[in-house]
C-alpha cells in the first residue's frame, strides 16, 4: 500500500440478516483514499455506498453485521485497525479522526438542544483539555488586567513573574482536571463549579466554527434550535459539527440531497474551500456525476455491493473501462440527444447473480462472467477495474 494513503479498506464483507433472507450488502470491497484528496463514491441507489461509509465509522445498524475484512486509518506512522478497536477507542476516533456529514441533517440534529449545545458536545468530548487551558489562560490575563487597573502595572508584573496570580475555586478545579482528568475528586468538584470561563471559551469556538462554514450572524444561529433552521442552514450546522475537531477524514453522504440548486452550489463550494483550508481528505458519496466532475479528484464506481472501477476524475469521463461505468456516463441527459437508460434493474442482494453481478445487464457478458467474479486489476497506471474484458481472467 502507498505511504500516501489515509484509508485502506480491504475485502470488506457486510451482510444484513433479515426475515426475507441474508442481504449481501458489500461483497469483499477494496478501497483506498489518499491524503488531501476528494474521492467520489458513485453508483445507483442501493449499491452499497452508504453502507460502506457506515462500515468505515463502525456504525452499521442491526441487523447488519461486518463479517470480514480490514479497515485501516493511517495518520503519519500510526495505523488504526478500525474493526479491532474497543468502544472507548471508537468514541475517541469518531468526530476527532473520522467525521461524517449525514444525508438528512434534521434526522441527526436533536430537536430539543440548541445549535450551540450540539456543537459544544463534540468539542468537549474531544478537545476538553484544550479548552481548560484556554480558560486558565483567559482568567490569568483578566486577573492581571484588573490588578494593573487597581494596583498599577508594576504590581501586576511582579505577580506574573512570581507566579502568584490570584486563583478561584473554578480555576483550581480546571487545574485539577488538567493534572488528572479521571480524578474522582476533580470531577466531583467540577459539579459545584459554575465553569463560566470554560463555557465562554467553548461558546467562542462554536461561533468561530459556524462563521467558518459561512453562516451569517453565527452568534444568533448558535442559540437557535433545529426547527428554526432552513434546509441549507441545517446542512451547514451539520458540516460545522463534522469539522469541529479538524478530522483527518471527512465522509460526506450525499450532503446536497433535497436542497435547491442554488444552495447545492453553495454547499459544494463550501466543501471545496474547507478541503483547501483544512487539508482534510473527503469521501464524497453521490449519484450525481455532475457533482463528481466539478468537485472530486478521483472516482470509485460502485455496483451491487462491489467497487468495479477506480481512477482519476478526468480519466473516468474520458476513458471509462467497465461496461457499467460506460452505461452510467451514457445515461447523462444531453441536449439534442435521446435519453439512454441502462436496461434491466439492480439485482436483489438477497440472492445476487453468480460471477459478475452486472452480467444480466451487460452487453459484453461472456460465459465466464456468469460463473466467476472478476479480479480487481490495474488495467493502466492508477486505473483499476473489475471486469473479465481486461487483463488476466479470474480463476
Amino acid at each position: 500500500m502507498s505511504q500516501n494513503n489515509i484509508l485502506e479498506v480491504e475485502n470488506l464483507n457486510v451482510k444484513f440478516y433479515t426475515y426475507a433472507g441474508v442481504v449481501e450488502a458489500l461483497d469483499y470491497v477494496n478501497l483506498t483514499m489518499r491524503k488531501g484528496e476528494i474521492l467520489g463514491l458513485v453508483g445507483e441507489t442501493g449499491c452499497g455506498k452508504s453502507v460502506t461509509s457506515l462500515s468505515i465509522m463502525r456504525l452499521v445498524p442491526p441487523p447488519g453485521k461486518i463479517e470480514g475484512g480490514d479497515i485501516t486509518l493511517i495518520e503519519g506512522s500510526k495505523r488504526q485497525p478500525v474493526l479491532k478497536l474497543d468502544d472507548a477507542s471508537l468514541r475517541k476516533m469518531r468526530g476527532k479522526d473520522i467525521s461524517m456529514i449525514f444525508q438528512e441533517p434534521r434526522a441527526y440534529l436533536n430537536p430539543v438542544y440548541s445549535v450551540e449545545n450540539q456543537i459544544a458536545e463534540v468539542l468537549i468530548e474531544h478537545r476538553k483539555e484544550e479548552f481548560l487551558k484556554m480558560a486558565i489562560e483567559s482568567h490569568r490575563k483578566r486577573t492581571l488586567e484588573n490588578l494593573a487597573k487597581t494596583k498599577g502595572a508594576k504590581a501586576a508584573g511582579d505577580a506574573e513573574r512570581a507566579g502568584k496570580v490570584p486563583s478561584t475555586f473554578e480555576i483550581s478545579t480546571y487545574k485539577r482536571l488538567l493534572r488528572n482528568p479521571h480524578s474522582r475528586i476533580a470531577r466531583f468538584l467540577s459539579r459545584f463549579s459554575r465553569q463560566r470561563i470554560f463555557a465562554d471559551e467553548v461558546r467562542k469556538e462554536v461561533v468561530r466554527i459556524l462563521k467558518s462554514v459561512e453562516i451569517p450572524d453565527p452568534e444568533r444561529v448558535a442559540k437557535m434550535y433545529p426547527h428554526e433552521l432552513s434546509g441549507g442552514m441545517a446542512q451547514r450546522v451539520v458540516i460545522a459539527m463534522g469539522l469541529a475537531c479538524n478530522p483527518a477524514l471527512l465522509i460526506a453522504d450525499e450532503p446536497t440531497t433535497n436542497l435547491d440548486v442554488t444552495v447545492q452550489a453553495q454547499i459544494l463550494n463550501l466543501i471545496r474551500q474547507l478541503k483547501k483550508n483544512l487539508g482534510s481528505s473527503i469521501l464524497y458519496i453521490t449519484h450525481d456525476l455532475g457533482v463528481v466532475a466539478q468537485l472530486c479528484d478521483r472516482v470509485a464506481v460502485m455496483y451491487a455491493g462491489n467497487i468495479i472501477e477506480t481512477t482519476d476524475v478526468f480519466e473516468i469521463f474520458k476513458n471509462p473501462l467497465h461496461p457499467y461505468a460506460k452505461a452510467l456516463l451514457e445515461s447523462i441527459p444531453r441536449p439534442g440527444q435521446a435519453f439512454k437508460s441502462i436496461r434491466g434493474l439492480v439485482p436483489s442482494l438477497i440472492n445476487p447473480p453468480e460471477g459478475c453481478r452486472f452480467n444480466d445487464r451487460c452487453s459484453y457478458a461472456m460465459e465466464i462472467c456468469l460463473k466467476v467474479k472478476p479480479l480487481f486489476i490495474e488495467a493502466s497506471k492508477d486505473h483499476y477495474v473489475s471486469c473479465h474484458l481486461y487483463g488476466e481472467k479470474s480463476k
